[in-house]
């Protein structure tokens, strides 16, 4: 059976606040004494902090262009300026991500939470790493203790986060739970409404799913997924004549689709 994914390749696109939500913490600034051409010692004021939060956004600008022995350079160096802000373990924890240190990196969120447990994002950036390696309920745990610990600002990315997981996982009736609580918050997101409308399709909620795709439609262009999604459900209606005639719209309009490919080889399952 046809499901919605999420795109799992590139780390970066789910690791989000590694630095926004980076804080003063005590012990940031420090004094070093120099002496001068004259032989006079000086005071210099070091912000560590700033310094190291500097550090952490060329290693993660350096992991976005896959630069990775750059960007590790630069961890190693923001963790000898000041290992205790927050974002250091979790900026490392993102670097062995990429690099496909599961172990390593599975190590460093738990580090990082451990220190700084309040952080929804990293709490929401572990979910997604475990949602990646299927360990499904792992991660609808941190999602639930991120969507606990929110503000309201990040409520509907925690919630869409635990969402499109539990499609991951087949998960129909958590799905739908997770994602209406996004569209309470937000209402206009694109993967939570056609997300939404999986869920109502698989759990036979027939009139629920096509509500959500005539949202969606009454905001957002037509694409293969909102298309395909429209073919399964006339499908589960029954409703054979419309499901292939939505079916050839997708056919002719994204031949090269993976929905289109998916109709063609599989059929409507």
């Amino acid at each position: 059976m046809d499901m919605m994914k999420i795109k799992s390749g590139n780390a970066s696109s789910k690791i989000v606040g590694l630095i926004c939500t980076l804080f003063l913490v005590s012990g940031c600034v420090t004094q070093q004494y120099v002496t001068t051409g004259d032989n006079e010692v000086t005071e210099r004021v070091i912000n560590t902090r700033e310094a190291a939060m500097a550090r952490l956004k060329l290693a993660l600008e350096y992991l976005r262009n896959n630069k990775t022995a750059q960007a590790k350079l630069n961890l190693d160096r923001a963790a000898a300026i000041n290992p205790n802000i927050d974002g250091v373990q979790s900026s490392y924890a993102y670097y062995f991500q990429t690099v496909g240190e599961v172990d390593k990196a599975d190590q460093a969120y738990r580090e990082a939470l451990d220190a700084f447990p309040d952080n929804s994002n990293t709490r929401n950036n572990y979910g997604a790493f475990l949602c990646d390696l299927a360990r499904y309920e792992q991660a609808e745990k941190q999602f639930v203790i991120a969507i606990e610990s929110n503000a309201t600002a990040q409520m509907a990315n925690s919630y869409e986060n635990a969402g499109l997981c539990a499609l991951r996982d087949q998960n129909w009736a958590r799905a739908q739970k997770h994602l209406s609580a996004v569209l309470k918050y937000e209402s206009l997101r694109v993967r939570s409404l056609l997300g939404l409308a999986k869920a109502e399709i698989e759990l036979g909620n027939f009139n629920q799913a096509q509500q959500q795709l005539r949202s969606y439609r009454g905001i957002y262009a037509q694409t293969p997924q909102s298309l395909w999604l429209s073919v399964q459900l006339e499908h589960k209606k029954n409703n054979s004549a419309m499901a292939k005639k939505l079916g050839s719209i997708l056919i002719r309009n994204y031949p090269e689709s993976k929905e289109a490919k998916t109709y063609l080889n599989k059929g409507l399952l």
